[in-house]
């Protein structure tokens, strides 16, 4: 998938953003990476993959996953600017077989290793994984990006 004029369309949208100030970059580079964690938290809450229990008020909105989703994706764009890797033009969407908990895991460890030991490898990773779910969601790449374009 493109993403190169992602990075341009979230840098517009930091613009209209107003940091705190008195906060040290660190600070806010933290808080980022915890507000990543959080959203992406939220979408898990939202798909329900993490119930283990039979019940039957289970009610699934699909559209505020797919909000949430597209959330997500322009909070990981953000966090590509911050450290830039802005100049990554194409990532590999990958489908895979992993059920949808294992790929909410596996984007907390790739948030993790990104903070841990900032790389380009380790955010594409999470932008090849991330975009793996969406496609778990039900999303098409085409979806996904008219979305985000029409945003």
């Amino acid at each position: 998938m493109e993403i190169l004029s992602f990075f341009q369309k979230q840098k517009d949208r930091n613009k209209e953003i107003i940091i705190d100030n008195t906060l040290s970059e660190y600070k806010i580079r933290t808080r980022k990476h915890l507000e990543l964690h959080t959203k992406i938290s939220s979408l898990a809450e939202e798909t329900k993959c993490y119930k283990y229990w039979i019940s039957d008020d289970v009610e699934i909105n699909y559209s505020k996953i797919f909000q949430k989703y597209l959330d997500c994706f322009n909070h990981i764009i953000g966090i590509g600017i911050d450290k830039n890797y802005d100049n990554i033009e194409d990532i590999t969407v990958k489908p895979n077989d992993y059920c949808l908990s294992d790929q909410f895991f596996n984007l907390f460890i790739d948030l993790n290793d990104l903070i841990i030991s900032p790389s380009e490898d380790h955010f594409i990773t999470l932008m090849e994984d991330f975009l793996s779910l969406g496609i778990s969601l039900g999303y098409s790449e085409e979806q996904i990006k008219k979305a985000l374009i029409n945003q």
